[in-house]
C-alpha cells in the first residue's frame, strides 16, 4: 500500500510495517528519475502519520512562531487531504 502525501513524502506500507519514505532524485545515463527513500519505519499507521507531520513542521523554513503555527496548520491540512478516503460510486445498470 502506498499513500501520497506530497511531492516530497509518501507513506507505504508493507506485511511488517509502515514506511516514512522521501522522494530523491537520482540520475542514472544522463538521465534525472524520481526514486522513494524509506527515511523511518513503524507499527502502525497513526505512528507513522505522527512523525511525519512532525517532521515535515521540524524541517520546514519557519524563522518565527507565527510562521511555525501557519506551517502546523499547512501540514495538518495537507495529511488531512492526503489521507482522507477518496470515494467514487459507478452505477451499473443492468437491462435483463
Amino acid at each position: 500500500m502506498i499513500i501520497p502525501i506530497d511531492d516530497n513524502y509518501r507513506l507505504m506500507a508493507d506485511v511488517h510495517c509502515w514506511h516514512v519514505q522521501k522522494a530523491r532524485t537520482r540520475t542514472k545515463d544522463g538521465k534525472q528519475f524520481k526514486e522513494w527513500k524509506s527515511i523511518k519505519w513503524f507499527n502502525s499507521a497513526d505512528q507513522a502519520v505522527t512523525c511525519l507531520g512532525n517532521l515535515m513542521v521540524r524541517t520546514s523554513d519557519a524563522a518565527t512562531l507565527a510562521v511555525a503555527l501557519e506551517t502546523i496548520k499547512d501540514v495538518t491540512t495537507t495529511l488531512s487531504q492526503a489521507l482522507t478516503p477518496k470515494f467514487r460510486v459507478i452505477q451499473v445498470i443492468n437491462h435483463e
